[in-house]
């Protein structure tokens, strides 16, 4: 595990290559233009997931190095990478959504196909497994991971934050459990994370840009896989660590669909957008964010891993409070909810 060392030289590095990024995004153009759905009102330059990218490929040249995963669990780690391309294709020159999905989804079908059978999956009493968990849940889960992270990258501070968070909880369970390829690989996305979150804590000097959103869920969600694969974290586990993200998304979607809304079009009706309608808002709800992670969400991941039996009883308590936050905070809805406005009288 010396090798966990590296993380500081990886961070160094991906900060450099944030500065370039920068440079470069700059010089070409490659730049968000606010909009009515947009949560900035300065045009920002875009592509900062570079580092995420940057990072997590240099952690796969390491383990390669080592030989400590097989060559089907290496090529199923880099099926993220395409994600990556595709989405820097569509930062620069707006790739048609269908390609974007089509490539996304045969990213994820090959990734599956890779890593073969999954072990089956423990849901109180009963073991989830077979057709339903590799060809069914498997699937539409990793594709939806790649998508939401994407949906819940609007406001500095937060995708990055997150991301760095759960890949640094992830990697020291992993590493505590013995899997330390895993736990390296975590460690080097921490890196890049951290050094993107520089640059893009409020206010932001730079976005991560669908180079980096769609990648990073891709990358998280085989990870896990992987993990689960290997016995050494529950897939429990990691879906409370990513609850905000993914219960904000969801719950943001299902009451769109369930009003009638286009729910592929663009809009600012997240709980996050809505609780970042303040003065310093942004910077408020990524600290929020973490805060909720580190008190409430870690201990129950804890204990999810370690009884992997109950792991969908701890998952309920972490998915049940946050849901109805997301509704009382207006969720899928053009208004700001009651807790919203709430939380808005209190912070002017």
């Amino acid at each position: 595990m010396l090798a966990a060392f590296l993380i500081i030289p990886v961070f160094l590095l991906s900060m450099l290559l944030m500065a370039a990024m920068l440079n470069f995004a700059q010089k070409s153009q490659l730049v968000a233009i606010p909009t009515e759905r947009s949560s900035h009102t300065v045009i920002t330059p875009v592509g900062g997931g570079v580092a995420l990218v940057f990072a997590y490929s240099l952690g796969i040249v390491v383990l390669a190095l080592q030989g400590q995963l097989n060559w089907l669990e290496l090529l199923a780690l880099c099926t993220s990478l395409p994600v990556a391309v595709a989405g820097f294709i569509d930062d620069r020159s707006d790739l048609h959504h269908r390609l974007r999905l089509l490539i996304q989804a045969s990213s994820v079908v090959l990734a599956l196909g890779l890593l073969g059978p999954l072990p089956d999956l423990l849901l109180g009493s009963f073991a989830l497994g077979g057709v339903l968990l590799g060809f069914v849940l498997a699937p539409l889960c990793l594709l939806w991971l790649t998508n939401l992270y994407n949906f819940m990258d609007g406001i500095d501070g937060l995708a990055g934050a997150q991301a760095g968070y759960v890949s640094l909880v992830a990697g020291m369970l992993l590493a505590s459990n013995g899997d330390y390829p895993l736990a390296l690989l975590c460690l080097f996305l921490f890196a890049g994370s951290v050094a993107f979150s520089v640059w893009n804590w409020p206010k932001a000097r730079i976005f991560m840009g669908d180079v980096g959103s769609g990648f990073v869920g891709m990358s998280l969600g085989i990870i896990a896989l992987l993990a689960h694969i290997h016995a050494s974290m529950s897939l429990w586990s990691w879906f409370i660590l990513l609850a905000v993200f993914v219960v904000d998304a969801s719950v943001t979607l299902l009451r769109r669909v369930l009003l009638g809304q286009p729910w592929a079009h663009a809009h600012r009706q997240h709980a996050y957008q809505h609780m970042a309608n303040c003065p310093n808002g942004h910077k408020i709800v990524s600290i929020a964010v973490l805060l909720i992670n580190t008190l409430y969400l870690l201990p129950l991941a804890v204990y999810a891993g370690k009884h992997p039996e109950y792991g969908v009883y701890f998952t309920l308590l972490a998915v049940v409070p946050l849901a109805v936050l997301a509704i009382l905070c207006g969720a899928g809805k053009e208004t700001e909810g009651r807790l919203t406005n709430w939380v808005h009288a209190i912070l002017r």
